[in-house]
């Protein structure tokens, strides 16, 4: 892989104002690469992309595989532990997985430098930059290949949309309504939500869009919305450690654990399911690294606590991230032997512990960092996206970079 410097085009914000993405989101601060003085994209060879389909296929099981072992492996009790989920909500984790709850829709994102890949998290719950990845990208290559700033053959791993939709279908939503729920007031969080909609739509799906303050619950204990109407099937962009974290909150003022009953029950239809808490969880790398420590595509991990596999990862250059974060929250880049290299990006993340990550470099270009993003939808891996960001950590000031197949 390596980068390639093209000119933004000239019409590139009304472009993303016709594809449903406001330019000013994209452009102030920086999001999309256009917005940038001098853009780039990222060139990869045929043999790369298939590199990243196959590693996104084989983590993809080894993920399903790790996550059967923490709920039905004698050593579950332990491993959730582990993974710090409390243990109220333990049991619905387990009935969600038992059930065969549907997923639709997760991300890997990797390091690809010198020829090697190498996974750096799991975002397998609610992961963003999708439409991004599946449409602006997409039109950005048709765009330059139709003004001929790039070659007439060039392709991008990049069947994402294609993929929503027929996942859609295939996670059998067309009985009754799907609701999709979005914070308000984080118009990213909002765009992905509606995005979804859209593709819900195409697949035949009735659709009712919401935010999350508007779910509530009736006086027998289902989810319902703001019309009072009984939530049976719910794409929420809403971490359920949250959702956890909140319920307690609740039950321990004197409240009841509905969000718990109401899984168990089978109620509602989550999307993503409980059991995905399970690979939105930093952790859950020491369990992949313990299941496949010969695998090519992992790196050493293992919780920051005093084993002597943390003391003996300490002494390398290495990355500590905290069990639950998001887009870079407190995660630390500590070099033993040249300090003046050390990062860190302190926030409230954290409060669970930390997990240890042996250190691997990414790729750079012109003060960039450059982590890619591959896309597993309906099982099946099917596009990239890459972010870029200044510090070596990539956080929520990353820039989007579109990428291309060089034939």
């Amino acid at each position: 892989m390596h980068f390639s410097a093209v000119p933004a085009r000239a019409n590139w914000r009304t472009r993303a104002d016709e594809l449903g993405y406001l330019a000013t989101i994209l452009d102030d601060p920086p999001y999309w690469v256009e917005a940038l003085p001098q853009p780039f994209c990222g060139v990869l060879s045929m043999e790369e992309v298939e590199l990243i389909e196959d590693a996104t296929a084989q983590l993809y099981q080894l993920s399903l595989d790790a996550v059967d072992l923490v709920v039905n492996s004698k050593r579950s009790e332990e491993l959730f532990s582990l993974l710090q989920i409390p243990k109220v909500f333990r049991q619905s984790i387990r009935q969600s997985w038992k059930r065969a709850d549907q997923p639709l829709y997760g991300r890997f994102d990797f390091g690809l430098h010198n020829g090697q890949l190498k996974l750096f998290e799991l975002n397998f719950d609610t992961p963003t930059s999708l439409y991004e990845a599946a449409i602006l990208q997409w039109f950005w290559l048709q765009d330059h290949k139709d003004q001929g700033t790039l070659p007439s053959d060039a392709d991008q791993f990049n069947s994402i949309h294609e993929t929503l939709v027929d996942g859609f279908r295939n996670v059998g939503c067309a009985i009754g309504t799907l609701h999709l729920a979005s914070l308000v007031d984080a118009r990213e969080d909002e765009d992905t939500v509606r995005y979804l909609q859209s593709c819900a739509t195409a697949a035949d799906i009735e659709t009712r869009f919401l935010f999350m303050h508007e779910l509530g619950y009736d006086k027998v204990g289902r989810l319902i919305d703001s019309e009072g109407d009984v939530i049976t099937q719910l794409f929420k962009l809403y971490p359920w450690e949250y959702l956890i974290q909140e319920e307690n909150l609740v039950a321990k003022g004197g409240g009841k654990h509905v969000l718990t009953t109401l899984i168990q029950a089978n109620k509602t239809r989550f999307f993503e399911p409980p059991w995905k808490l399970l690979l939105s969880n930093k952790a859950m790398l020491q369990i992949l690294f313990e299941l496949a420590p010969e695998c090519p595509f992992l790196l050493e991990a293992c919780l920051d606590n005093n084993s002597e596999q943390a003391s003996r990862l300490r002494k390398r250059a290495h990355a500590r991230k905290p069990v639950f974060g998001r887009e870079g929250g407190s995660v630390s880049l500590t070099f033993p032997h040249d300090s003046a290299r050390n990062e860190s990006n302190p926030t409230e993340f954290g409060r669970e512990g930390f997990v240890l990550q042996e250190y691997f470099q990414l790729p750079k270009f012109e003060g960039f960092h450059l982590l890619l993003g591959s896309w597993v939808i309906d099982g099946k891996p099917c596009g990239m996206g890459m972010r870029a960001d200044t510090s070596a950590i990539t956080t929520n000031r990353a820039i989007f970079v579109p990428h291309y197949i060089e034939n």
